[in-house]
């Protein structure tokens, strides 16, 4: 599982999406094209900005190594 800081996702997608060139869509391939640009760009994003987190039963933000520890010796 994934979690995007989500700030500089934003910034990164508004940025990326303002330089896709849309004045001239005439086409069905011309939206298509578009499309597919703005459909990279989330994708692209989302994958420079996220982080991969390993989901576990003891995954909660307050569990951590002392935890662990005590309910190995429980």
């Amino acid at each position: 599982m994934k979690f995007v800081t989500e700030e500089n996702f934003i910034m990164s997608l508004i940025n990326s999406l303002f330089n896709i060139n849309s004045s001239n869509i005439a086409t069905k391939e011309d939206l298509e094209s578009v499309v597919q640009q703005m459909a990279n760009t989330f994708k692209s994003s989302w994958n420079n900005h996220a982080k991969l987190k390993h989901i576990t039963k003891h995954s909660k933000e307050w569990w951590n190594q002392d935890c662990t520890t005590g309910l190995n010796r429980y």
